[in-house]
């Protein structure tokens, strides 16, 4: 048998890899703060009993949602091997279609499951504040094991089938919603008709997850059961299904990129016109603004990251938003979690769309060919600044109106709080320029595309976000209650000095990435070449 030497050998690379434990501590630090801050800020609102419940369950979706999440980790490996002609060489060799299935499941999925295990001490946590017992920990974190080898396998199958990686992920996406859902409506539906269709809920993973805690488990614990073994046996099929798809399809394809759709035209022919020589008129005046603004989808990423980061920051309760007054603790703590989620999402974009630019230019060797034309460092720093600065003109309005509806709303009880929920648009104002500056400096230092994502979202997002974490951990631990019980310097500090310190913060992120960027475009383009030679 040949899959184990594979296995071994997918196994001690990945192990080597620094990311594989940093992901693991990563996860596993994310974890336990949501599921630390559930608990301090839940401790004056609900009882000591429900405390723990409420922490768990709002770990324990996102550890859904991150297991849900893993089938794309194994969409593209596959069909990436089927585009670059490498499928039908492998198949000639002594390796078997359960080899390689074998061999790219061990690959992409161990990350994924070092990933998973940060989440069990975090969920172990909980049981300390009461009210989950130990036969819940441990049946949550098979739930959530079986359900990363099915997401895993969901992934590996639909790869297996198509060829484009678009497609690829858009059909696991699709998997993955009907393996959740279709089971659950297939219930509703049939139990109408026979009391025992509730059978078919065992086919879905989310079944599995429901049932894992305690209240579901006390009326169902023999389906909970099922639904595990049912799950694992659909993975496994899953998996016996791709290598055999392997087997019998032992010829390369050719593989032919799907045409792109034709782009959207003006209807009049004097608007069509017009937008060529505005072109036209662009690349002579700004070449490089006109550059990376003919990125692909760059504006969609300019756009989408901005109306994220924007909805992250605006103040709301999601939690009330989504959930109702009436929602439970665990459902509102989980929903005002996601602002985080999307402010962090919408970063991620804004640094890549900053930086994708000079990253890629500086790579193939664009870069200095620019720098040997008339153009200086300014030049080329300010065509990237007003490429991305552009077409968020619309966004400083969106801004402006979310600055009145906060006043607005806050005009019946003036104060800090309204102070509050007026300058944080300001200051994500701020975020979105300080991202910008960032990204493009990161952009042109980084060797890695995740590099000036996770440098520039980690300075400019994620460590505010960490001291404000502390702070409401820190200040939260002797009070029950709202607010309005804190001592009154901690109350101005928080309501009063840390928006402030926020826009001074970015303020000098944007000074510092500008000057950089301007004094040291010339001397950091080659050093960054001869990097990539090496």
């Amino acid at each position: 048998m040949t899959f184990l030497p594979v296995v071994e050998r997918e196994l001690l690379v990945r192990t080597r890899r620094p990311t594989t434990y940093w992901t693991r501590v990563v996860v596993a630090a994310v974890a336990a703060m949501a599921g630390l801050q559930e608990m301090v800020l839940s401790a004056g609102s609900i009882g000591t009993t429900s405390l723990g419940k409420a922490a768990f369950g709002a770990v324990s979706w996102v550890a859904f949602m991150v297991v849900s999440g893993s089938a794309f980790v194994t969409a593209d490996s596959i069909s990436r091997e089927r585009r670059e002609g490498t499928l039908g060489l492998l198949l000639l060799t002594r390796l078997k279609s359960y080899d390689i299935v074998l061999g790219k499941l061990c690959a992409a999925g161990v990350t994924t499951y070092y990933a998973l295990l940060g989440f069990v001490p975090a969920l172990a946590i909980m049981v300390l504040a009461g009210g989950v017992s130990g036969g819940q920990l441990a049946r949550m974190a098979l739930a959530l094991v079986n359900g990363v080898l099915l997401s895993l396998a969901v992934g590996m199958w639909v790869s297996g089938l198509v060829q484009g990686r678009s497609n690829a992920m858009r059909g696991t996406l699709l998997m993955i919603v009907l393996f959740c859902v279709l089971p659950r409506i297939a219930m509703n539906v049939g139990i109408l008709f026979l009391p025992q269709a509730s059978i078919l809920a065992a086919f879905g993973p989310y079944t599995t997850f429901l049932l894992a805690f305690d209240k579901e488990y006390v009326g169902a614990s023999s389906l909970f059961w099922i639904s595990l073994v049912v799950v694992h046996l659909e993975a496994w099929l899953l998996l016996a299904w791709t290598a055999i798809g392997l087997t019998r399809n032992l010829r390369p394809v050719e593989w032919v990129p799907e045409p792109r759709p034709p782009p959207l035209e003006p209807v009049l022919r004097e608007e069509a016109e017009a937008m060529a020589a505005s072109r036209a008129i662009l690349l002579q005046e700004d070449p490089v603004c006109w550059a990376v603004s003919r990125l692909r989808i760059q504006n969609v990423l300019l756009w989408l990251g901005t109306i994220l980061l924007l909805l992250g920051g605006t103040g709301i309760s999601w939690g009330l938003l989504m959930a109702g007054t009436r929602g439970s603790a665990a459902a509102i703590g989980v929903w005002d979690s996601m602002h985080l989620l999307v402010s962090l999402a919408g970063a991620a974009l804004l640094a890549w769309a900053a930086g994708r630019f000079l990253f890629q230019s500086q790579r193939n060797g664009e870069l200095e060919v620019l720098l040997s034309t008339p153009l200086g460092g300014r030049d080329i720093i300010g065509g990237n600044w007003r490429a991305l600065c552009n077409p968020l003109r619309g966004a400083w309005l969106l801004v402006g109106f979310l600055v009145l509806i906060a006043v607005l709303t806050g005009a019946e009880a003036p104060g800090l709080p309204t102070f509050q929920r007026a300058i944080a648009p300001v200051v994500r104002l701020m975020d979105i320029i300080a991202l910008c500056w960032m990204g493009m400096w990161f952009g042109l230092k980084a060797q890695k595309p995740l590099g000036i994502v996770v440098w520039t979202v980690g300075l400019v997002v994620g460590v505010p976000w960490l001291v404000s974490y502390f702070f409401v951990l820190a200040t939260s631990l002797g009070t029950r209650g709202s607010w309005s019980t804190l001592p009154p310097l901690v109350f101005l500090f928080w309501f009063g000095a840390w928006p402030v310190l926020n826009l001074a913060k970015n303020a000098i992120f944007i000074i510092w990435a500008a000057r950089r960027l301007r004094s040291d475009l010339r001397a950091v383009a080659p050093l960054g070449i001869e990097q990539w030679l090496k």
